[in-house]
């Protein structure tokens, strides 16, 4: 092979390893929280994967709205790492509710009555259920709203604890 042969071959893998450096981005945005929902309105958020739990779910009152947290794990019940598995949530308007449904999520480790507990001292949910489908292997959790509330879902990559779905309601 010549000098001019070798010169040629070198900055064509040259061109080739910079317009293949150009297609991967340089760094990956983090996910954004969801708009706010309000009336009737719908989100999604995770990822698929081969099976998520709920593990518990906490309230709290911060300032001038009210935080729902579902942390989420594997099938066993155990902390998963990265974003929580796929969701898809519809705020409805009449009646006022907020219907979230965890695809390839077939178990709670939360009884329906332990939901129903932690809820009970909000005052943006009337009442809430946990129904699952064992065929589509999804479970839902359903939150009777009182009229005009608004809701913001968004999700938190597990890092150091397990994935979460956070649900602020104003």
């Amino acid at each position: 092979m010549g000098w001019t042969q070798t010169v040629t071959l070198f900055l064509g893998m040259l061109t080739f390893s910079l317009a293949a450096g150009a297609a991967i981005p340089s760094q990956q945005k983090k996910p954004q929280p969801e708009k706010i929902l309000s009336g009737s309105a719908a989100a999604t958020g995770g990822l698929a994967g081969a099976g998520f739990s709920i593990q518990n779910i906490t309230w709290a009152k911060i300032a001038q709205k009210e935080r729902v947290i579902i942390d989420m794990g594997d099938l066993a019940g155990k902390d998963i790492r990265g974003f929580p598995g796929y969701y898809h949530a519809e705020l409805q308007e009449n009646p006022s509710r907020l219907i979230l449904d965890f695809s390839q999520t077939p178990n709670s480790l939360l009884a329906e009555a332990d939901v129903r507990a932690k809820l009970k001292s909000s005052q943006k949910v009337s009442s809430s259920r946990l129904l699952v489908d064992p065929t589509d292997q999804t479970l839902s959790l359903i939150l009777d709203l009182k009229k005009g509330t608004k809701a913001q879902i968004f999700q938190v990559k597990g890092q150091k604890g397990t994935s979460r779905v956070v649900v602020d309601l104003q």
